[in-house]
């Protein structure tokens, strides 16, 4: 849903923030900040994520956590992995 949002109502939403969506493909725009924390073991379906130079044309952030699979992107994080999503998620706030 965060995914499609934005590209329903595009003058709604300033920026949004997915944890390791999969299926629907990230709007691209300039003007919705996209931020995508991603799993280290679960592949997005083919178009979900931009391409290198649509990340840049389009300046969206995509992070790749290495020791946080799919299934800990929820309640089930460690403590550590919980940190750095949270870490991540007000540093895109901030942004």
């Amino acid at each position: 849903m965060t995914a499609l949002f934005p590209q329903k109502y595009p003058r709604v939403v300033a920026k949004i923030i997915t944890l390791d969506n999969r299926r629907m493909a990230l709007p691209k725009s300039q003007q919705v900040k996209v931020y995508s924390l991603r799993s280290s073991d679960q592949p997005a379906d083919a178009g979900v994520l931009p391409t290198d130079n649509d990340q840049k044309k389009y300046k969206m952030t995509i992070v790749k956590l290495p020791n946080t699979i799919h299934n800990h992107m929820d309640d089930n994080a460690s403590d550590a992995q919980r940190a750095e999503i949270n870490g991540y998620v007000l540093q895109f706030l901030q942004d």
